[in-house]
């Protein structure tokens, strides 16, 4: 007979987010239980629409208590665990089914660890880490620890498979919604009871860290990071802690140091390509792009052996290190060979931010090389997906025209520009060029309307104040006039200051 398949829940006020975390796994289960901690929204609802078991709860700060909870009125052969912002990725449910089915009989206590990916609200990826979810229901398989809960720590037979095969979307780590459940404090907080208890583990010294890294707290994050490197140097969470210690040495100016920390690393297990990438990323801020270039080359290598238990980012074998690498060759001044890269790597590259860098690199790699053209390809499409981003190649674009064809075409191309993608027209500097040529030209109906714009987007100039009084003056609006002209002393005032 086929085996049973149980999963398993705890949750409070997730009536948002729980729909579609049992759609992902409809027809794969045959039992469902909701361990509830006092949701007051329409959860439970939702919950004994889809045939749960609900076992209300009181929150006593402890998730491995309520997980628990779970486990002791699951009645399947296994247990599946979900949180209600994570879904099992729709690929990857003739996975679970395989595994439950193909164990043996007489296997040793088995803990599978699928990769849970962790994505923004709009499907970015921020990583992904191995974490246990499915085993053969027994008794001595039970979760320790308050957070980022543990199961079979004192098993001395269990076996913990990391299955990439297996894999999870996670919505949490979203920073708004983080923010929104108050995950960072509660976690925290958490963490901090769980250290009155056990004040040197390593383990929970890395989720502290975590933490810290989540909310920016650099400093202190990378501190700790390096504490639990010196304190458990084999342990999986070593490695991760070399990779964001590292990143947050980066983010506090410090390329050197972050650099020395990811090459140690990287040398005491080499098949940790996320290690490779971090001394690469640390070596362009560096200005060694040299080095950058070597570096990149390993972390194109995928993660193998051990390293597989920690943390990961899968992009970085499928884009990053190529786009990492591009960087290196233009940092040397080998543009062509930048370009090359880059090109061939770029429709692996989801649409999104990671995919606006990319652009914008190959924008200013064409420019430089006076590929206008080919330039122009790609930041077209970007006025209108990213004006913000794009405000910088734009700019470019229209000293080009300046320099090589003269003012007048410039201001073609600007008003061409203007009227096709209007967007570009609430960012303030492509406005400021903007009046620049009109002045320049004499245009004087578009130098009125787009001062009146660099006014709405609260310019800082004076220029931009005083120029807009003058036309005012000479159209007899003596009141607005002498608006704009105490505007601009004040701005003078403040530029001063």
């Amino acid at each position: 007979m086929p085996r049973t398949l149980t999963l398993c829940l705890i949750v409070k006020d997730e009536e948002l987010l729980l729909p579609g975390c049992l759609e992902s796994v409809a027809g794969l289960i045959d039992e469902l239980v909701v361990v509830d901690t006092g949701s007051t929204d329409r959860t439970i609802e939702i919950a004994l629409a889809a045939g749960a078991k609900v076992i209300d709860e009181r929150w006593t700060d402890d998730f491995s208590r309520a997980r628990n909870v779970g486990l002791k009125h699951a009645t399947s052969d296994f247990v599946f665990w979900l949180d209600a912002d994570e879904r099992l990725d729709p690929a990857c449910r003739a996975t679970l089914r395989r595994l439950v089915d193909s164990e043996s009989d007489e296997a040793r206590p088995t803990i599978y660890a699928p990769i849970i990916q962790n994505l923004d609200a709009l499907g970015r990826s921020l990583g992904a880490d191995h974490m246990p979810r499915l085993w053969r229901r027994r008794p001595e398989l039970f979760f320790t620890g308050r957070v980022h809960e543990r199961v079979g720590v004192d098993v001395p037979s269990v076996l913990v498979r990391y299955e990439d095969d297996l894999r999870i979307l996670h919505l949490g780590y979203d920073p708004g919604i983080a923010e929104a459940r108050g995950k960072h404090p509660r976690n925290l907080r958490l963490l901090e009871l769980e250290l009155k208890d056990r004040p040197d583990d390593p383990t929970l010294l890395y989720y502290v860290a975590k933490e810290a890294y989540a909310t920016g707290e650099d400093e202190r994050a990378a501190d700790l990071f390096r504490d639990v490197v010196r304190r458990a140097p084999g342990l999986n969470f070593a490695l991760s802690s070399y990779v964001f210690g590292a990143e947050c040495l980066r983010s506090l100016g410090r390329a050197e140091e972050a650099l020395e920390l990811a090459i140690e690393g990287a040398r005491k297990t080499p098949t940790y390509c996320e290690l490779w990438y971090a001394a690469g990323q640390a070596a362009l801020d560096a200005d060694r792009p040299v080095q950058a270039e070597a570096l990149f080359l390993e972390a194109k290598k995928p993660t193998s052996g051990f390293a597989l238990s920690a943390f990961r980012d899968p992009d970085i074998v499928e884009y990053r290190a190529d786009v990492g690498l591009g960087r290196a060759l233009k940092q040397q001044g080998l543009i062509p060979a930048a370009v090359q890269v880059w090109e061939s790597v770029r429709s692996r590259v989801p649409v999104g931010p990671d995919r606006i860098g990319l652009d914008l690199d190959l924008i200013e790699a064409h420019l430089s090389s006076g590929a206008q053209d080919k330039a122009w390809v790609y930041l077209r499409p970007l006025l209108d997906l990213a004006p913000e981003e794009a405000t910088g190649a734009l700019l470019s674009f229209i000293e080009l025209y300046v320099q090589f064809m003269g003012a007048e075409k410039a201001w073609v191309f600007f008003t061409d520009v203007a009227r096709e993608h209007g967007s570009v027209l609430r960012q303030l500097p492509i406005v400021a060029a903007g009046i620049e040529l009109a002045e320049l030209l004499g245009d004087e109906d578009r130098l009125t309307e787009l001062l009146q714009i660099a006014v709405h987007l609260n310019t800082q100039s004076p220029k931009h104040y005083a120029l807009l009084a003058r036309i005012l003056d000479g159209r007899g609006q003596s009141a607005a006039a002498e608006a704009a002209r105490r505007a601009a002393k004040r701005m003078a005032e403040l530029s001063e200051a």
